[in-house]
């Protein structure tokens, strides 16, 4: 039998040629399909591992508004009601304690602090730009004495302060730096390590003739109580109407400079509460233990949200490629199945005298259907053999054609939706800083390093949307088991035919 395989392979060429093109298309299409699949796979759970989503603690609208309603049902005075309303928000010792309870759950963590403190002598930039009318701008925060939520101080009044203090726990999390407004001239970054330090604007620096390492002192406006700082960087802003009179620091030094009822002896209130995800895979079961453990958040109309918008955004790329990777592994097994089906019925028939003088001489049916899978054995292991050569460089063009496709399609769709309502901007950053480093061996965040944090950070998103199309030995092991299959499947048709074969009938309508 074998020996008839083999000479039925060198006697029509043709025929094997045919054979052989037909596997090696398919093998290539094969492979390409379960490297690009492989090749999503991994870089869904990179996308998981680094664009986790985020979990953020929210008023709870509709709560306060239920409560609102039912207290004006109960006679309650709406206008007072609302000129009284103070939103909630989550102190610090909350916050930290969450953070500090799942850390399996989460890569990161953010909160920030707004409020005012008095220059204590120093000189202070004069900020107008086009349409001002000439006050200070507070480049975005808010001061105190105005309704912002986590603002539940009984001192709020006008306050006698001429410089704003922004603070988030770590410098990654300030708004211009994640939009690309504030840059480091000189010094570095502060994090939840750098107590008692600050960042000041260059026009401020200059206007004082500040340098980093220097000190300053300044005044609570509430208290009056000297604090001392030491410069630790000067930044530069590129934003509209900014503020030079805004220092930059982390909460706790901020905290310093509260009012003695809003500090509550350190357990201060903090704003925009924000959980980033090691996985968005596990985001709602983090929500969910939030909610048990901590269900003081609810009972003070607080809220837990998931925002995977981000992870999503990039997935929805990524699982386009994987689901036209399934759908040509789909596509090219079925049109093999018949091309195959179709050449073997056609072979069958033109051996048929050849099949009827080989059962006349004992040859069994089994026997004949052996010999010819036998030839689509050898014929198709050469044409698998010789696509596992070009398969990865097939699967690369393959795969990045497909992907470069859906980026440019979603990129299109974002740029037609931008600015109507439920559009998402594209390329937010994703921030990498991880928590716990200490500023030693943290990476070097200075001016000269990184002009701008956000370049790094969008730099990590453009390298997760890339596909690592590398073959692995399980992808050549699922192409042969598929190729045979394809071969054992294409085999039913004709094989049912020469089951039916009768040597005699075959010989005498020969004759």
């Amino acid at each position: 039998m074998l020996k008839r395989s083999w000479l039925s392979i060198k006697r029509k060429l043709g025929r094997t040629i045919i054979l052989s093109l037909v596997f090696f298309m398919m093998a290539n299409l094969v492979l390409a399909a379960f490297i690009v699949k492989s090749a999503v796979s991994a870089q869904m759970s990179y996308a998981k591992s680094t664009l986790g989503g985020t979990v953020t603690i929210q008023a709870d609208m509709d709560a306060i508004r239920e409560t609102q309603q039912a207290e004006m049902q109960e006679g309650g005075d709406p206008r007072e009601m609302f000129k009284t309303m103070n939103r909630p928000s989550v102190d610090v010792k909350t916050a930290n304690e969450i953070a500090s309870s799942y850390t399996d759950y989460l890569k990161d963590y953010s909160y920030s602090l707004t409020t005012s403190a008095n220059s204590n002598g120093l000189e202070t930039v004069e900020t107008k730009s086009a349409g001002d009318s000439g006050r200070g701008n507070m480049g975005g925060m808010t001061p105190p004495g105005m309704d912002f939520p986590g603002n539940t101080s009984s001192s709020d009044t006008a306050l006698d302060a001429d410089l704003t203090i922004s603070a988030v726990n770590a410098y990654a999390y300030l708004d211009g730096v994640q939009t690309e407004t504030i840059t480091l001239k000189d010094g570095t970054y502060f994090d939840e390590d750098s107590t008692d330090s600050v960042l000041v604007s260059y026009e401020f620096a200059e206007l004082n003739s500040l340098q980093v390492g220097d000190t300053i002192k300044l005044k609570n406006a509430y208290t009056e109580k000297s604090v001392t700082l030491t410069i630790l960087g000067i930044y530069d802003t590129s934003a509209d109407r900014a503020n030079a009179n805004t220092l930059y620091m982390n909460t706790a030094t901020a905290a310093q400079f509260l009012s003695s009822d809003d500090y509550n002896e350190g357990n201060y209130d903090v704003d925009d509460v924000s959980f980033y995800m090691q996985n968005s895979d596990r985001a709602d079961e983090f929500v969910e233990k939030i909610n048990s453990e901590f269900s003081e958040l609810a009972e003070n109309h607080l809220k837990v949200a998931v925002d995977t918008s981000e992870y999503d955004s990039l997935a929805g790329s990524i699982e386009s490629v994987g689901s036209f990777a399934n759908l040509i592994l789909i596509i090219v097994i079925i049109a093999t199945v018949i091309i195959i089906t179709l050449i073997v019925t056609i072979n069958v028939k033109d051996r048929r005298y050849e099949i009827g003088v080989l059962m006349s001489l004992g040859a069994s049916k089994k026997n004949i259907i052996g010999q010819i899978a036998t030839e689509l054995l050898i014929i198709g292991t050469l044409g698998f053999a010789l696509a596992s050569v070009t398969g990865t460089l097939f699967a690369d063009t393959l795969g990045r054609a497909i992907l470069n496709n859906q980026v440019a399609s979603s990129a299109q769709q974002s740029e037609q939706n931008f600015g109507h309502p439920g559009a998402t901007v594209p390329d937010q950053p994703n921030n990498q800083r991880t928590k716990g480093n200490s500023r030693a061996d943290a990476p070097d965040f200075s001016a000269d390093n990184l002009p701008n944090m956000k370049s790094v950070m969008t730099a990590n998103r453009a390298q997760a949307v890339e596909l690592d199309i590398n073959a692995e030995p399980l992808d050549y092991l699922l192409l042969f088991v598929t190729g045979y299959l394809v071969i054992l499947l294409a085999l039913l048709l004709p094989a049912t035919s020469i089951m039916r074969y009768q040597p005699k009938e075959i010989l005498a309508g020969k004759e």
